[in-house]
C-alpha cells in the first residue's frame, strides 16, 4: 500500500489527537480555571475544550517524532495527551520543543482546543525540567482500546506482524504494520525503519509498546486503533518469522478446521492449481485523521487441489497460467463463503491440467457452497456493460441476476457482439456476496469461458414493440395529413364554388343587365331614327353611358377576381402602392399611415378594405379633385379602422351619396355590410370628404399565409 502526503500527517494518521482547528488560542479565557491534571483535560467535552482552558501540567514523554520533530504525546502516570505542534513560525519561541526526546520530563503552558477525536493542548511555552522512568504500561484488551476512553494512554500489546507498508515519501522512514492481537488489529507505526525491515517481521511474533491511536472518518467517529510504538528498536521480537515455504503443508479443507494446538494469526501453507489470476485496481481510501489517501492493491489467485478451492489475496502481481501448480503462504481468513488467505506470498513449483469446472444448475445457482470454485452454468444474457477496467456481462440464471467480470486486458470484442436474450454457457470463478441481498459474482479468466448456446433472434419482442409503436405513430401522422389535405381541399372547392357563384351574380347584375339596357336603347333608336331623331339621338347617348357603366363594372368585377397588390405586401403597403400609381404625374399627394400594431387580417377582408380604400382614393381624385388626401389604418384589440380624407369639392349631400345614387359608392356599403362594419362619411361642398369604416375585432379572423392567401 502506498500513500500520499508528507511524513508529518502520516505519523497523525494513527492519533485522535490531531486537531480540527489550525491555530490555537493564544489567550485563555480569564474566567477559566488552569487545569493542571490531564485528567480534567480528558474530562472535557470537544465543545469544552474549544472554548480554550488554560493549562499547566507537568508529564514525561512518551512519545515525539525526533526527525520531523511532530506528534508529541505525553503521560503524567495516569492519563496520556496529544499535545498539537505549533505552528512554524511559533515553535522557536515555545521552548525546548525542537530537543524533546521521549523519557523527558516536562513542563507545558497553553490552552486546549477542539480535537480529532478529543480535546488537545496547544503550547505556548515547553521547559525540560529533567529525565523521567516512562510509565508503565497498561495491558488492554481490544475491545476496551474500540472505547476509545484509553485515547493516548501507554500500553504494551504483544501479536503477529501479518503485513507492512511504507509511508510512501521517498524521504520517509517511516513503517506501519498491522498486528494482529488476540481478537482484533491493531495499525503500529514506528519512525526509523529501512526497506529492509519491510520484509523480517512479517509473520513474527512481537511485543510493543507505545501510545494507543484512534483511527477515525470525517464526522469524527472511531474506526480503528493505531499504535505509536516509537522506533525500530523498541520492537521486541517473541518468535521470528519462519520461512513460509518451509511451513507444514496444508490441504485447502483444512484452512480453518478444528486444532487444539492451531493458532490463526500465524501464516499458513497450501498447495493447489490454479483456476484463475485476477489483477486487482487500486482502490482508494481517503484517511481524514491525516488527509492523507491510501491506496491498496488486492490481487487475487484462486486455487484447488484434491480436497477444496481457496481464495488467495496478495499484492504481488500475479504472473500465473491456468494450470500453474502454486504454493501460497497467508494469513487465513473467515468469509461468507469458503476461508481465505490474506497477504500471502506465493511461488509457482510446476504444471499441471486445468481442473475441470463443476457444472451448476439453475436451480441451485446460489449457495455460498460455490464460493471460489471453478463452474460451468447456462444463463441468459442481459446486457453487456464495458468500462476502462473490465467489461461486465448483467446475467439471469434461474430467479437470479448476477453478473460476470472479464478483465479489459483481454481482448471482448466477440462478447460485445452477443444478443441481448442469448443463452451463453459460462465458466469461471465463483464468488459468492453475502449482501443483503445475497448473490454471486463470476471471474472469466479468457473471452472463451462464454460460448453462446443458443442466439437470441434479431426480431425479438422489444423490435415488435418498437415496431408497432412506430406504426401507429405513422398512422396517426398520415391519418391526421390525410385529414388536413382533404379539409384544405374542401375549404378551397368551396372558395371556387363561393367565387363562382360571386362572379355569376356580378355578370347578371352588371353585364348581362347594362347589355339588355342597351339592346332596348338601341332598338328605340332603331324605331325613332328617321322619325323622331331628337329622341334617336337622346336614346343614343343612353345606350352609349350604359355602355361606359357597363365596362366600368366588368372592369371591376375582374379587379375583383384577384389583388395583385396584396399577393406582394400587407393591406397598408398594397394601399400605399396604389395611391403612388394613382397620384403619378398629378399634382395630388396620398399619404398612407399606420397606427397600433399592424396586423395581417382575413384575405377576404383585406381585399374588400383595399376596395373601399381604393374607391375612395379615386373619387377623391376623379369628382373631388383634390390635392391632398390622407389615408390612415388604426389597428386596436377591439377593432380594426380605414380612414380616408381629402381636401376636395366635396359631395352635394353625404346621406344623397350613401344612399345608392352614385354607384361607387353604393359598392362600398355593400361591401362594409359583408364585413358587418360600420361606415360614416361626412362631406359638405368645398371642405372635402371623411370617409371612416370601422371593422369589430371579434369577426376579424387570424392572419393568413402567403399560401392561403394566394389560393383566394
Amino acid at each position: 500500500m502506498q500513500t500520499q502526503g508528507t511524513r508529518a500527517i502520516l505519523i497523525a494518521a494513527m492519533l485522535s489527537g490531531i486537531a480540527s482547528g489550525a491555530v490555537a488560542q493564544e489567550r485563555s479565557a480569564p474566567d477559566l480555571p488552569v487545569l493542571t491534571a490531564i485528567k480534567d483535560i480528558r474530562a472535557l467535552s470537544q465543545n469544552d475544550g474549544e472554548r480554550g482552558y488554560p493549562v499547566r501540567i507537568r508529564a514525561t514523554v512518551t512519545h515525539f517524532d525526533q526527525e520531523l520533530k511532530t506528534t508529541l504525546i505525553i503521560h503524567d502516570g495516569a492519563f496520556g495527551q496529544f499535545v498539537q505542534t505549533p505552528p512554524r513560525d511559533k515553535i522557536k519561541s515555545v521552548g525546548d520543543w525542537e530537543n524533546l526526546q521521549a523519557g523527558d520530563l516536562v513542563e507545558i503552558d497553553g490552552s486546549t482546543i477542539h480535537g480529532g477525536f478529543a480535546p488537545d493542548v496547544m503550547p505556548t511555552r515547553i521547559r525540560k525540567i529533567g529525565r523521567s522512568a516512562m510509565p508503565v504500561p497498561k495491558s488492554l484488551a481490544f475491545s476496551q482500546m474500540l472505547t476509545g476512553r484509553f485515547d493516548c494512554d501507554y500500553v504494551e500489546v504483544a501479536g503477529v506482524i501479518q503485513r507492512t507498508w511504507p509511508a510512501g515519501t521517498k524521504d520517509s522512514r517511516v513503517m506501519y504494520a498491522d498486528v494482529a492481537i488476540e481478537d482484533g488489529l491493531v495499525r503500529a507505526a514506528v519512525w526509523d525503519s529501512s526497506a529492509a525491515d519491510l520484509s523480517r517481521f512479517i509473520d513474527a511474533r512481537v511485543k510493543l509498546r507505545g501510545n494507543i491511536g484512534t483511527i477515525f472518518g470525517n464526522t469524527g467517529q472511531l474506526r480503528g486503533v493505531s499504535l505509536f510504538a516509537g522506533r525500530i528498536r523498541d520492537i521486541e521480537v517473541l518468535e521470528p518469522p519462519p520461512d513460509p515455504f518451509s511451513l507444514p503443508e496444508r490441504s485447502i479443507q483444512k484452512i480453518y478446521n478444528y486444532s487444539s494446538a492451531g493458532e490463526v494469526m500465524r501464516r499458513i501453507r497450501v498447495r493447489g492449481v490454479v483456476t484463475a489470476g485476477i489483477q486487482g485496481h487500486p482502490v482508494t481510501m481517503q484517511d481524514f485523521t491525516t488527509r492523507a489517501t491510501f491506496q491498496y492493491v488486492v490481487n487475487v489467485l484462486y486455487l484447488k487441489d484434491a480436497s477444496g478451492d481457496v481464495r488467495i489475496e496478495t499484492e504481488a502481481i500475479p504472473n500465473v497460467q491456468l494450470g500453474d501448480i502454486v504454493e501460497a503462504a497467508g494469513f487465513p481468513g473467515v468469509t461468507p463463503g469458503r476461508p481465505m488467505l490474506r497477504n500471502a506470498v506465493f511461488r509457482v513449483v510446476g504444471k499441471s491440467t486445468e481442473p475441470t469446472p463443476i457444472a451448476v444448475a439453475s436451480e441451485n445457482v446460489l449457495t455460498p457452497d460455490h464460493d471460489a470454485q471453478l463452474v460451468r452454468m447456462n444463463a441468459q444474457l442481459l446486457s453487456v456493460i464495458p468500462n476502462p477496467i473490465e467489461r461486465v456481462l448483467v446475467l439471469r440464471a434461474g430467479n437470479t441476476v448476477f453478473d460476470a467480470r472479464l478483465d479489459a486486458t483481454h481482448d471482448g470484442v466477440g462478447i460485445d457482439d452477443i444478443r441481448a436474450g442469448s443463452i451463453v454457457m459460462l465458466t469461471g470463478v465463483y464468488s459468492y456476496l453475502s449482501g443483503p441481498p445475497p448473490s454471486f459474482r463470476l471471474f472469466l479468466r479468457t473471452p472463451a469461458d462464454v460460448h453462446v448456446v443458443k442466439a437470441a433472434p434479431w426480431w425479438t419482442l422489444r423490435h415488435s414493440a418498437v415496431m408497432v409503436t412506430i406504426l401507429a405513430l405513422a398512422a396517426g401522422v398520415g391519418a391526421w395529413r390525410m385529414r388536413t389535405v382533404t379539409a384544405r381541399k374542401r375549404r378551397a372547392y368551396q372558395a371556387v364554388l363561393n367565387e363562382r357563384l360571386r362572379v355569376a351574380r356580378e355578370l347578371h347584375d352588371t353585364v348581362e343587365q347594362g347589355l339588355a339596357g342597351i339592346a332596348l336603347q338601341l332598338e328605340a333608336v332603331d324605331g325613332s331614327f328617321e322619325t323622331a331623331p331628337g329622341a334617336a339621338r337622346e336614346s343614343l347617348n343612353v345606350a352609349r353611358q350604359m355602355l361606359r357603366y357597363s365596362l366600368e363594372e366588368t372592369r371591376r368585377s375582374v379587379m375583383d377576381l384577384r389583388s395583385q397588390a396584396l399577393e406582394r405586401s400587407d393591406l397598408a403597403g398594397a394601399l400605399e402602392t396604389l395611391a403612388r400609381q394613382m397620384t403619378l404625374n398629378t399634382t395630388a399627394q396620398a399619404c398612407v399611415r399606420v397606427n397600433g400594431s399592424l396586423r395581417r387580417l382575413d384575405a377576404a377582408k383585406e381585399h374588400h378594405l383595399l376596395r373601399i380604400g381604393l374607391e375612395a382614393l379615386t373619387n377623391a381624385l376623379k369628382h373631388g379633385r383634390a390635392t391632398r388626401i390622407d389615408i390612415e389604418l388604426s389597428f386596436t384589440p377591439d377593432s380594426t379602422r380605414l380612414l380616408v380624407t381629402d381636401d376636395g369639392q366635396g359631395l352635394e349631400s353625404a346621406e344623397r351619396a350613401s344612399g345608392g345614387a352614385h354607384f361607387g359608392l353604393q359598392g362600398v356599403r355593400e361591401r362594409v355590410d359583408k364585413l358587418g362594419g360600420v361606415l360614416e362619411i361626412d362631406s359638405s361642398p368645398g371642405a372635402g370628404t371623411r370617409l371612416v369604416v370601422t371593422i369589430p375585432a371579434r369577426l376579424e379572423s387570424q392572419p393568413l399565409s402567403h399560401a392561403q392567401l394566394s389560393e383566394i
